[in-house]
């Protein structure tokens, strides 16, 4: 059998360990590879998620145990700060966990953000869907658009929880979806006590894993340029800086990425809003030649009123398809930024165990070096020499868990990844079909409008 190379090794280490690769991307990837690991079946599609009435669609793929929608918005007090809107959460369930299968409850969107920052701190390495962004100023206007925006976000947001075959079996889901306002009132306050010991410990290594994020950067840049150092010697070592290296190509996709969706999001705003210039414009046109058409007699006076209906008829249908565009456009674009910014998030925590995983092997270290000072010291009590070993102990197993945490999350980022990619290609293929079905089907009755006032051509070219 053929010796195998020390760099042989290290590469066979980084397959098994580095699951988070370029492969995540597919067809669209701009490094190649066919994506690996993504939910079975294609995603739901977006018009199945939420529909501009708060219903649902017929199409439901993907969301077999779970059927959920965000209705009657009501608005509590006045135009102050202290004003909210509650909602009614109605969800059918077939999992068996669930004591009521058709539960109805009132949450507002504190409650919504709870859930989703729960669902971030129990599910690592996993993509959240996001939710809508605050608005100061429109949260005081309160208007019927802003709650009905908000309303179907917080829809879609809900169904693709529950359409994930992770968060669906989530116990804080399970806790949002049926607990009673008192009983749910309860379980924020509890699981709140219970994190807060998580952050403030956080808060402590914060600086330590700033400081390693930039050794690790150092170490990339020297594997990039061939240099090397004894710390690189280290396979772990090695296997995590060939993992950082290509996840800073990854983050430069999606910081792309995000550009890219963020400029598409704004045009597609402009282009709704001269559609619906456009139906304003031709309504008023409409309505002025009626009056022009009125204030003729004959033949000539029909032809103004004709042609002043049709111009508000087809104003109404321009209106109409701005306000679906409105839905089935410009709110998935908008939508899909947000979930690349989840997606960056996901990648930022997985720094974030790196550093964690760094500064616990340096404390290890540190203790080393002080159990083998202590040992070399004559006259040093042994009660001493114990004690430093039990905190060797105790920082190697913190390693471990540092490890398990950071392994954890990599795995998982490659499936999220790839699942990412796959419903983004597939949803995005189906917003822009639908658009592009929507601008042809108003082109077409468009025209047949206005041909039913163009006078049909004689054979000899002449109009009849």
């Amino acid at each position: 059998m053929p010796a195998v190379s020390h760099e042989e090794n290290l590469l066979q280490g980084k397959d098994q360990l580095l699951e988070v690769d370029t492969t995540a991307f597919g067809d669209s990837n701009p490094f190649s590879g066919q994506g690996q690991g993504a939910q079975d079946g294609p995603p739901p599609p977006y018009e199945s998620v939420i529909m501009h009435d708060g219903t649902r669609g017929d199409t439901t793929v993907g969301l077999s145990h779970f059927e959920i929608v965000v209705r009657d918005p009501v608005k509590h007090g006045d135009n102050s700060m202290s004003a909210y809107v509650s909602y009614k959460v109605c969800t059918n369930t077939s999992l068996p966990q669930y004591k009521i299968k058709q539960p109805e409850v009132i949450r507002r969107f504190r409650d919504f953000a709870w859930l989703r920052t729960r669902l971030q701190e129990q599910n690592r390495g996993i993509i959240i869907p996001p939710l809508p962004e605050k608005n100061v100023v429109q949260k005081y206007q309160m208007t019927t658009e802003f709650i009905e925006t908000r309303r179907m976000a917080l829809s879609v947001f809900l169904n693709r929880v529950a359409a994930h075959p992770a968060l669906a079996q989530s116990k804080d889901l399970q806790n949002f979806l049926e607990a009673s306002e008192e009983d749910f009132a309860i379980e924020v306050a509890r699981a709140n006590h219970e994190s807060a010991g998580g952050a403030n410990a956080a808060k402590k290594t914060l600086s330590s894993t700033l400081q390693k994020l930039k050794d690790l950067g150092q170490q990339t840049q020297n594997l990039v340029s061939g240099k090397h150092t004894d710390e690189e010697e280290d396979p772990d070592a090695l296997i995590v800086t060939l993992q950082t290296s290509v996840m800073v190509q990854v983050r430069e996709y999606m910081f792309q990425l995000e550009a890219h969706l963020t400029e598409a999001h704004r045009q597609a705003q402009r282009l709704i809003k001269q559609q619906g210039l456009l139906g304003a414009s031709l309504a008023e046109f409409g309505t002025s030649v009626i009056s022009l058409g009125k204030f003729e007699q004959g033949r000539l006076a029909d032809d103004f009123i004709n042609l002043g209906e049709k111009a508000e008829s087809l104003a109404r249908s321009s209106q109409e398809q701005a306000g679906s565009l409105g839905v089935t456009f410009e709110a998935p674009l908008k939508e899909y930024v947000r979930m690349v910014r989840s997606a960056k998030a996901v990648m930022a925590d997985r720094s974030l165990a790196l550093g964690a995983l760094q500064q616990a092997r340096a404390d290890v270290d540190a203790k080393r070096t002080k159990l083998a000072k202590l040992r070399g010291t004559p006259g040093i009590k042994e009660e001493k020499r114990s004690e430093v070993e039990r905190e060797l102990n105790d920082a190697q197993h913190r390693v471990e868990a540092a490890k398990d945490t950071y392994e954890l999350i990599v795995r998982r980022m490659s499936q999220e990844l790839a699942r990412f990619q796959t419903e983004r290609a597939t949803e995005m293929a189906g917003v822009l079909r639908s658009f592009a079905v929507a601008q042809a089907s108003l082109a077409s009755d468009t025209a047949k409008a206005w041909r039913t006032l163009a006078p049909a051509p004689s054979s000899n070219g002449a109009a009849r």
